[in-house]
């Protein structure tokens, strides 16, 4: 701290600086920690997933929209009809969800369709986006083995 110490201090040298080398320049409120620890390594984006008992458990966490989108878009849920959840929780709320709906197949049985609902615009755009980027690699794939 650099300070203009008394005449008494300074031998009566007034007007002498000093510096202190033990005394902290920094104001407490810059260099304190977060008040909650929990908060200062919680992620931006979080996926749940729904357990057989109704609780929901974190599989992943990320801070990056694009690697969360992708993350989410590969999750599977812990059982069939289960849940996932895209948490922002920065924003708290949810950006993303599945919803199930069941089909008949021509032998009777029931299946579960996945739907991917983003309830953020732009993570919706990042997984379009992603969409027809595997739609072009799968081409591209096909388009080799057809002229190999």
């Amino acid at each position: 701290m650099r300070s203009i110490e008394s005449a008494e201090a300074t031998g009566g040298n007034v007007g002498i600086e000093t510096t202190d080398p033990m005394k902290n320049t920094n104001s407490q409120k810059q260099i304190a920690p977060p008040v909650n620890a929990e908060t200062a390594t919680v992620s931006r984006y979080q996926i749940y997933r729904q357990t057989r008992t109704g609780t929901y458990t974190v599989e992943f966490k990320t801070d990056s929209p694009a690697v969360a989108v992708e993350a989410f878009l590969n999750q599977s849920p812990a059982f069939e009809g289960g849940e996932l959840r895209l948490w922002n929780d920065r924003e708290q709320r949810v950006s993303a969800s599945v919803e199930w709906s069941t089909e008949k197949t021509d032998f009777g049985f029931p299946v579960f369709n996945r739907s991917n609902v983003f309830h953020d615009r732009l993570l919706g755009l990042i997984a379009r986006q992603m969409q027809v980027r595997e739609e072009i690699r799968e081409e591209i794939q096909h388009s080799f083995r057809m002229s190999a």
